[in-house]
């Protein structure tokens, strides 16, 4: 009882200073204290994810920065938080383990990249960010998963999170946002549909109109909405510019985006 008062004391206390921060450069350090009081964890790293660029790493807290290069080197396409975003476009809490089916437990993203973290168990706070991009504040544990009451109660405080974001992106242009100038590794800004026309002039100009949305983010049946046509007709569209890219895969398309507007 006493350790649940204390606790409840210190996120009082640190959404005090969460209030007086928004509008400054310190929102999100005060933002990751209050959220850090919630539920204890050993590491918290803050991302930026979009539907249609690379992810931009914001900052950590006993995190490495080698891992954060090596992330954003190789396995941001991995991770299905990114993933998650891009599909879904959705804020609130998730829990990794909401993602993680078998084929994931299995992926680069956990059995390499959290496992060399030392990292066993991970909870995303995604906060709308403008336009197509989110604020991923992320709790990390080494040793012991989150319980179901754990995310209940960053679940229940939610709207806090999201409300003091809200106001502080509403209010100023904070440090961290993109520029015209990008600032983080690999944040060039992306233009979904030229870059569609300048780095695949081998599609035709229907496959161009698709594929600008899916670097949108948008699944297939919003497509076929969009261009009034028939949920077979785009499966059979994605197939072939999937043909011609000599990919497989959603994650392959936003690799090759990645890597021929690099080149």
């Amino acid at each position: 009882m006493l350790d649940d008062l204390m606790s409840g004391n210190d996120f009082w206390k640190a959404l005090t200073d969460a209030i007086v921060a928004t509008g400054t450069d310190d929102h999100v350090d005060r933002l990751i204290d209050m959220i850090g009081t919630v539920v204890p964890q050993d590491l918290i790293t803050v991302t930026r994810y979009s539907a249609t660029r690379k992810p931009e790493f914001v900052k950590h807290r006993r995190y490495s920065d080698d891992m954060v290069s090596r992330y954003l080197d190789t396995y941001y396409v991995f991770d299905p938080f990114y993933a998650y975003w891009r599909r879904e476009r959705r804020a609130g809490i998730v829990p990794l383990n909401s993602l993680a089916d078998d084929e994931a437990k299995r992926g680069r993203y956990i059995a390499e990249f959290l496992a060399q973290s030392e990292i066993c168990d991970e909870v995303g706070i995604l906060l709308e960010d403008g336009d197509d991009w989110c604020l991923g504040i992320f709790l990390d544990r080494s040793t012991k998963m989150f319980r179901e009451a754990e995310i209940d109660s960053l679940s229940e405080r939610f709207p806090v999170f999201a409300a003091l974001h809200e106001l502080d992106t509403a209010t100023r242009a904070p440090s961290y946002l993109r520029t015209s100038a990008p600032t983080a590794p690999g944040a060039a800004p992306v233009n979904a549909a030229q870059a569609s026309a300048d780095l695949w002039p081998e599609l035709s100009a229907r496959e161009r109109e698709l594929i600008d949305l899916i670097l949108k983010g948008h699944p297939n049946a919003t497509i076929a909405a969009k261009l009034v046509i028939a949920l077979g007709t785009v499966k059979n569209h994605r197939a072939r510019i999937y043909e011609k890219l000599d990919i497989t895969t959603e994650r392959e398309l936003f690799l090759q985006l990645f890597q021929r507007q690099g080149s």
